[in-house]
């Protein structure tokens, strides 16, 4: 029996036009690797934004299913399986949050650039108002920090969201919900008051450096099921991909789910947090010199077929590559079309 065809996941694929720029896009979409590719694909499923106004991103949503996570898991909370930090209970973010014209925006964390001194030192500065609300803080590094519940009798309950879909937007659609989310904003507001008078943010402020100014909660850490440990090595490689200025083409994860090798190559997705149009382009032609024109002439790991990936800020298309054997030459199809984000009344499985 032949071994199941790889998926290759592109976070960012689908991206919008008019960041991108419409003339811009379509020039890539004519591109060879990917016209080629095109001509041998077709779509096996997608999803639009999610009923709601903050859909999570694409990538994240098809990651759930196909790790078999729940439907509310948070991927980035994977990442304390393998932090060995056995008790967390709850994903924690330090981050900056900045003023736009009349709402809050977050900043992409890679920019704070937080070392590990820095991190204990703004930790330690307000675990005490954690352990007063039968919490406690965990931080096994600078950028991934944890929640403890201390007494059963008084979990958090907050429905989240993630991170990754909130920075540069207005966190107002973003912030927690359940019933105790006045507890927690309670909880956030004096931890900003106290990192506001904090001399490490004195000092980062004086060296034009974004302050450290609050905290984002991004769900439940799951059960350590295998599809849970695969998304805890996305969600390592993720955050300290973030904290690095490489932006080179080694930029994809292999994980072995037990149904196939699925591999996730993250070089738009870091364009796009960027926001650099430009660099977006650039990996794009990258992928298609090489990944695209690869599948499409069914060479190396994409002999025996491919499934693609193309993930937007709220949806996702999956589509197959058939192997050689299978081609239908005489196919077209319309290359620019596969990039456009779908629309809600177009999720479909065909």
């Amino acid at each position: 029996m032949s071994a199941p065809a790889p998926t290759l996941l592109l976070p960012a694929a689908l991206a919008d036009p008019a960041w991108l720029g419409a003339d811009r896009m379509a020039g890539l979409a004519r591109e060879p690797g990917w016209s080629a590719l095109a001509r041998r694909s077709r779509t096996i499923a997608q999803a639009g934004p999610e009923d709601r106004p903050s859909s999570d991103p694409g990538h994240e949503r098809w990651l759930r299913t196909r790790l078999g996570l729940p439907a509310d898991a948070a991927l980035a909370a994977c990442a304390a399986l393998a932090d060995a930090a056995p008790q967390a209970a709850w994903r924690l973010d330090p981050v900056h949050l900045h003023v736009g014209r009349d709402h809050l925006v977050l900043t992409d964390p890679g920019a704070l650039a937080l070392d590990e001194d820095d991190a204990r030192a703004l930790a330690d500065s307000i675990a005490p108002l954690f352990v007063a609300e039968g919490l406690a803080l965990e931080v096994p590094g600078p950028t991934r920090w944890y929640l403890r519940e201390l007494d059963p009798a008084r979990p958090l309950r907050l429905v989240t969201r993630p991170l990754a879909g909130a920075i540069g937007r207005n966190i107002d659609a973003w912030q927690p919900t359940g019933d105790d989310v006045r507890r927690w904003r309670r909880l956030v507001n004096e931890v900003q008051m106290t990192w506001h008078a904090h001399p490490l943010n004195a000092r980062r402020e004086f060296a034009r450096q974004p302050t450290v100014n609050s905290l984002w909660i991004e769900g439940r850490v799951p059960p350590a099921t295998p599809g849970a440990r695969a998304a805890a090595r996305l969600a390592v490689r993720d955050d300290d991909r973030s904290r690095e200025p490489d932006t080179g083409d080694d930029r994809t994860l292999d994980l072995d789910t037990g149904d196939g090798h699925l591999l996730v190559d993250d070089r738009l997705l870091a364009a796009q947090l960027a926001g650099d149009p430009q660099q977006w382009a650039e990996a794009w032609r990258a992928l298609d010199g090489t990944v695209f024109a690869a599948m499409a002439r069914a060479e190396g790991p994409w002999r025996t077929g491919a499934r693609l990936v193309l993930a937007g800020d709220a949806g996702w298309r999956e589509i197959g590559v058939a192997p050689r054997a299978d081609w239908r030459f005489w196919r077209r199809a319309d290359a620019a079309a596969l990039l456009a984000e779908p629309s809600a009344a177009r999720s479909a499985t065909p």
